[in-house]
């Protein structure tokens, strides 16, 4: 359905979770900690002022489990989405780059988008996703300002696919926990990236 209005989306950056810090998370469904939950309601409400009417998430817990208290709370409609879940690091699940299972070189060579993770997912399968993902989501009708509780990953993705950045530019972005990018987007027309963080 074609709008004469764009589509505000706030995209957010699970927080912290669970578990070691450093490590590669993709595809292993860690839990939000208490911190994690902190920070993310500290992000949305800086933007009080904004009236969210849809909320999407990925169906991993760490996102999951804020959007589902989140759209109680404010009372919005909630869609998990699996294409908005991060990418998969195969062997690589749960490791620090730079250690023998995960030498430097090849964690490198993936950021730069030339070398997938063994048995895992590259960055150009993760791009495919997200972009079918954002394309089904915004050809919906309902919800002109939506929330998008998703990942890094997935935000590197819709850098790449929405704003023509390399892979290897968006690994020169930080994207911390809770971090938060805006993205207009009218149908038909390029978006315009907002903000971020």
């Amino acid at each position: 359905m074609s709008r004469s209005e764009p589509v505000l989306v706030t995209v957010l950056r699970h927080g912290n979770v669970e578990g070691p810090s450093g490590v590669l998370r993709g595809s292993c469904d860690a839990a939000l900690s208490e911190e994690g939950m902190m920070q993310m309601n500290r992000i949305l409400a800086k933007l009080e002022s904004e009236s969210f009417d849809l909320v999407a998430t990925s169906p991993l817990r760490r996102c999951r489990d804020f959007a589902v208290d989140y759209a109680g709370r404010i009372g919005l409609p909630l869609q998990v989405v699996p294409d908005f879940r991060e990418i998969d690091f195969g062997l690589w699940e749960g490791l620090m780059p730079g250690g023998a299972a995960c030498p430097a070189d090849e964690y490198r060579a993936f950021m730069d988008g030339r070398h997938a993770p063994p048995l895992g997912e590259s960055i150009s399968k993760l791009r495919t996703r997200v972009s079918k993902g954002w394309a089904e989501w915004m050809a919906e009708s309902a919800g002109a300002n939506r929330l998008l509780v998703t990942h890094a990953g997935v935000m590197r993705a819709l850098l790449m696919e929405l704003f023509g950045f390399t892979p290897k530019q968006t690994f020169r972005i930080a994207l911390p926990e809770a971090a938060c990018l805006r993205i207009s987007h009218l149908d038909g027309q390029t978006p315009f990236l907002l903000s971020l963080n």
